[in-house]
């Protein structure tokens, strides 16, 4: 028996020290990201856990700070749209983070939110700033948005990453945590040489994913700029987007209440939000079977708050050129400039009151910057045209909001 013990002991030791040697190994390899209190899920393929799904829900507890947080969700258009750094660029009285994920639904959005709020304490909740962009290709069912076999039935993305590792366990009420929300880190430090093991195989099947799977490389900055879509990949996309909303005529009413109970949740806790009706490029809003019934929607959402303190809509309908579009969907990157100029005339009053109230002078030595108030033509890289005013809130306000290039932009004062 004590040959049995001892032996037992000694191959624990060995196992033990092998992982750790791994676990040394994969921080030269994946070194930990700076911990700067701010996440950026467009550039998770650059981390360790190299999906946006995987990033968000083992690095969020960066988020637990006290500072001014602006944390952008939506699906991928919000992603690539309002970009982290064209946003934090504009609005430096905040920590940007752009936790976006690609076709995510309004379920999981709100499981986002609670997994945000899962690793913050209160004085870190209160100074969060929600930026919601939506569009009518949110508003689908989790059964319909995601009815494969390569997951249990009713799970979004985030709800896999929560099973893969053991962090939640499956109940009949839903997930619950096995892993306390503090121990976050310590969790997703141990697993490291797992991740690397995933990072070995994805590399070496990407050629099969590519040929097997059809999955082609992210385009360019440059492609995307000169993107056109055919008449035969508009019928494409509204064919796909017929399946992924599966396959109804309408929008869900789920999803739309969902989104109304999400606002009011974090209103009522002293979080701020922003609501973004997204824009799409003209042929597909015109085509679109669903477009109707999610405009109807979300003007419903936007008269339901309308006055409630912490609460602002923005309005971007007319930036609806389809020749300012890569796709069906996501802006070009010129474009996409115009959407963060939009959204932070929008955030800068909210994230910096506080700070102009105790002290006028202080955002000019922070650095703040409100673009130009005078009429000259904003200048982009697709061509040279003056940007339409910009619509503000739920009640069609405007101000003459211009960026024009080579020009130093007004301090506040």
């Amino acid at each position: 028996m004590k040959l049995i013990l001892h032996q037992i002991a000694l191959t624990t030791l060995c196992f033990g020290l092998l992982y750790g040697a791994v676990l040394g190994f994969t921080f030269l390899v994946f070194p930990d990201p700076p911990r700067v209190g701010w996440l950026d899920l467009e550039t998770s393929d650059t981390t360790p856990y190299r999906t946006a799904t995987k990033n968000f829900f083992l690095a969020r507890d960066v988020l637990d700070v006290p500072d001014q947080k602006v944390l952008l969700i939506g699906a991928s258009n919000t992603l690539v749209g309002f970009t982290q750094r064209s946003v934090q660029a504009l609005v430096p009285c905040a920590k940007v983070s752009n936790l976006a994920i690609g076709s995510a639904n309004i379920t999981e959005l709100h499981q986002l939110v609670d997994l945000v709020h899962e690793v913050q304490d209160e004085g870190a909740r209160r100074s969060n700033t929600f930026v919601i962009g939506v569009w009518f290709g949110m508003f689908a069912d989790t059964e319909k948005r995601w009815p494969g076999p390569d997951r249990h039935h009713g799970d979004t993305d985030l709800d896999v990453e929560r099973y893969r590792y053991g962090f939640y366990r499956r109940t009949s009420t839903g997930p619950v945590a096995t892993l306390p929300p503090e121990w976050l880190r310590a969790g997703a430090l141990l697993i490291r040489p797992y991740l690397l093991v995933e990072e070995v195989t994805r590399d070496l099947t990407v050629e099969f994913r590519r040929i097997v799977l059809g999955r082609q490389p992210n385009l360019t900055e440059a492609q995307r700029e000169t993107a056109v879509m055919s008449e035969q990949d508009k019928s494409d996309a509204l064919a796909y987007w017929r399946l992924n909303m599966g396959s109804t005529s309408e929008i869900s009413q789920a999803q739309v209440l969902l989104l109304q109970n999400t606002i009011d949740e974090l209103l009522r806790s002293g979080e701020k939000v922003v609501l973004v009706d997204l824009p799409i490029p003209s042929w597909h809003r015109d085509a679109s079977i669903y477009q109707p019934g999610y405009a109807r929607a979300v003007e419903n959402i936007f008269n339901h708050f309308a006055g409630r303190p912490n609460f602002q809509g923005l309005k971007m309908a007319d930036l609806d050129e389809d020749k300012d579009y890569v796709d069906e969907v996501h802006p070009k990157p010129h474009l996409a400039n115009v959407w963060a100029s939009r959204l932070a005339s929008v955030l800068t009053p909210l994230t910096c009151t506080a700070r102009t109230a105790t002290d006028p002078e202080a955002p000019c030595r922070s650095g703040l910057q409100l673009p130009p108030t005078d009429t000259d033509a904003a200048k982009l890289s697709a061509g040279e045209r003056a940007l339409p005013k910009t619509r503000n809130a739920h009640d069609g306000r405007s101000t003459n909001i211009r960026q024009a290039d080579g020009r130093v932009p007004r301090c506040v004062r």
